[in-house]
């Protein structure tokens, strides 16, 4: 099977405070670091609710959580115009843009091997249908369905890092038949327990060279050793 690896949108200017921190906290979490919103707050403020409970009985925005490629629904709805970017104080700051998307990538072996309390899901878990729970590394390999993931045409590789890429299409149709509920398993969901360690990120990604400069300047002020791509590729 392909090396696996998990994305996390952010807007780019939060990854300054995560690299000073050192971390990226769940939005549950004591420290969680008011950083600039490019999610719907409806759905953020449902998933803190009890019906989205792990089956270690946490809450799932005790979590940072992440999706099995960069090319989802949730990518796609922010190229579409379809959400806001909100600064830290809750200013509406106009549409967000893809260019200011900046991606975290993590593999997950890094997370299971560092013991880190994760679970990951075979549907999104804000699909409207209860989303089957895993912790066990060895299950990764099944419970997601890859076939959806890895089917062609392609997009969004990463050579760099060994990323083969993902299928470009999400959408559902009626044949064949695994199609049938093909977006909701493409925003399967893998989640790590009250932060991200900007040590267990293997590379940030880019749309273009626009904030290149910036994001590698607060690495080098944070002292980590993460690398920079520019992939249009994995943008829509």
């Amino acid at each position: 099977m392909p090396d696996r690896f998990l994305f996390r949108m952010t807007y780019f200017q939060n990854l300054q405070r995560y690299l000073a921190d050192g971390r990226a906290f769940a939005k549950n979490h004591k420290d969680m670091q008011p950083g600039f919103r490019i999610s719907f707050n409806d759905i953020v403020q449902r998933r803190g609710t009890a019906l989205f409970t792990t089956p270690c009985n946490s809450n799932v925005n005790d979590f940072v959580p992440f999706y099995f490629s960069p090319v989802t629904k949730m990518a796609y709805t922010i190229h579409a115009g379809n959400v806001r970017l909100i600064d830290p104080e809750g200013k509406d700051l106009g549409t967000a843009q893809m260019q200011d998307v900046a991606y975290l990538v993590v593999k997950p072996a890094t997370l299971f091997e560092g013991g880190r309390t994760c679970w990951f899901t075979d549907i999104a878990c804000n699909s409207g249908i209860p989303p089957v729970y895993e912790n066990q590394p060895e299950k990764l390999s099944t419970h997601i369905q890859w076939t959806l993931f890895d089917d062609t045409p392609k997009k969004a590789i990463i050579t760099e890092i060994g990323y083969t890429g993902v299928c470009k299409w999400q959408h559902d149709r009626d044949e064949p038949v695994e199609h049938q509920m093909r977006s909701k398993r493409r925003m399967a969901e893998f989640m790590v327990k009250d932060y991200l360690s900007m040590d267990e990120v293997l590379c940030i990604i880019l749309k273009n060279d626009a904030h290149l400069a910036t994001v590698q300047g607060w690495i080098n002020e944070s002292g980590a050793n993460i690398p920079v791509y520019v992939k249009p590729g994995c943008y829509f």
